[in-house]
């Protein structure tokens, strides 16, 4: 017998947790992501380097900059293109505004009713209408910024092989500085008020955080990669210490170090690793409301997230106030036969990407590895943690404990649709 419980609908995309019942207890817990693949990395194959930005953006509607800056830097790698310093500081900033578009929405639609066991921000709303009304300050902000930089808030169209397709209106951009001063009281409003929450005693254990690591900068759009366990890397030689693997009951893949030890990127991993690189006005906020390194309890991650929007946006008032156009908006390069490595922080983690070209300027191979696939096991974990020998008469009150630790790594299973299943397998007959 099979009993399918209420889907949940703050998930991006299909999957569900399987609970194997023997003798009348759990015996074994599933993540199980079903949602077909969509091949995008065949879908590449054969396609002008030109495009690959673009069409790898539509892996996912709320971290499309994310595949872009990832996939732009693997190309100006393999062709040895030098960015200059004015173009990067364009590219942090557009790649701030994600941050904080998709930090916000998860912070406030997907993850806060959670700490008040309700299903959704409208019912948050009638206990709290301001926090609601900070969440739509902070999304309208960064929809904002996105969009001037970016020509639209969904998919955005400007980012190109060796700089943009067009830049911003000095203007434009300096127009949305009259908004900052209030996202920033807003936010540090919604730290103080999510940090008095009720967070559940709860460690993640066993696991390393491995994150980048940019010089002097909190990492976001390159670095080296980085190990809490003291492995430093470029990020040519990922494949040489990480290893994706499959596994029966899910169409996404698990990863592992190649040593065996598990590990999870993401807001904690970058916020455990590189706390020091953070503003000084950021950390001293963080220490204020006793957000300080190391972090293990996962539920805590929904701060994380709020002092990242913090800093991303002092740093944004930095790059605004001092930005100048510039009338070449793309530098001069040629194309040529390799392979090329991108890496950057989307709001999740770790996103990787890699091509073989042609001399023509033809993908010939791509591997996209996203932070979620390599967050897959850790979410497992926790969630057979929570399950296993639970007594079946105590499923439904504890599933719904085990589907919030979920939530807390923000898995981006798909754009498409958002929900989790949960399934009870009965099996005493095997």
């Amino acid at each position: 017998m099979e009993i399918k419980l209420n889907p949940l609908t703050r998930v991006e995309g299909e999957g569900r947790v399987i609970v194997s019942i023997k003798d009348g207890k759990v015996n074994d817990v599933f993540l199980n992501i079903f949602e077909p693949p969509r091949f995008f990395e065949g879908i590449l194959v054969g396609k002008n380097y030109d495009v690959a930005p673009d069409i790898t953006a539509r892996i996912c509607g709320i971290c499309p900059i994310a595949y872009q800056m990832s996939s732009v830097q693997a190309f100006e790698s393999a062709f040895g293109i030098d960015i200059p310093k004015e173009i990067e500081d364009l590219r942090r900033l557009f790649y701030y505004g994600e941050w904080i578009q998709s930090h916000t929405l998860h912070i406030f639609f997907l993850h806060l009713p959670d700490f008040f066991n309700l299903p959704s921000i409208f019912e948050v709303n009638k206990i709290n209408p301001e926090i609601v009304k900070i969440a739509f300050n902070l999304k309208r902000f960064s929809s904002k910024l996105i969009e001037i930089i970016g020509g639209r808030v969904s998919h955005p169209v400007t980012a190109a092989v060796g700089g943009f397709y067009k830049t911003p209106e000095e203007n434009n951009l300096k127009e949305i500085l009259k908004d900052i001063n209030l996202v920033l009281e807003d936010t540090v409003k919604a730290i103080d008020y999510v940090s008095r929450l009720n967070f559940p005693d709860y460690s993640i254990e066993n696991v390393l955080f491995v994150s980048l690591k940019d010089g002097d900068n909190y990492p976001i759009l390159k670095g080296d990669i980085y190990s809490s366990d003291g492995l430093t890397i470029k990020k040519e030689e990922f494949l040489e210490y990480f290893n994706e693997y499959e596994v029966p009951h899910s169409t996404a893949k698990f990863s592992v170090k190649k040593d065996g030890k598990h590990y999870i990127v993401g807001p904690i991993a970058r916020f455990n690793n590189t706390f020091d690189k953070l503003l000084p006005l950021v950390r001293e906020t963080a220490k204020k409301y006793s957000i300080t390194p190391p972090i293990y309890n996962p539920y805590r991650s929904i701060l994380i997230r709020l002092i990242e929007i913090l800093d991303c946006l002092y740093r944004s008032k930095s790059l605004i106030e001092n930005y100048r156009r510039i009338d070449k908006a793309t530098v001069d390069f040629e194309v040529k036969a390799g392979v090329g490595v991108g890496v950057s922080e989307a709001p999740r983690g770790i996103l990787w990407h890699r091509y073989v070209i042609s001399e023509t300027g033809r993908i010939l191979e791509a591997n996209i590895i996203p932070p979620t696939s390599q967050n897959q096991y850790i979410m497992e974990s926790d969630v057979k943690r929570k399950l296993l020998e639970v007594k079946e008469d105590e499923i439904r009150e504890r599933v719904l404990e085990a589907e919030k630790s979920i939530r807390n790594y923000d898995p981006c299973i798909s754009c498409a649709t958002h929900f989790l299943k949960v399934d009870k397998l009965y099996l005493n007959n095997r």
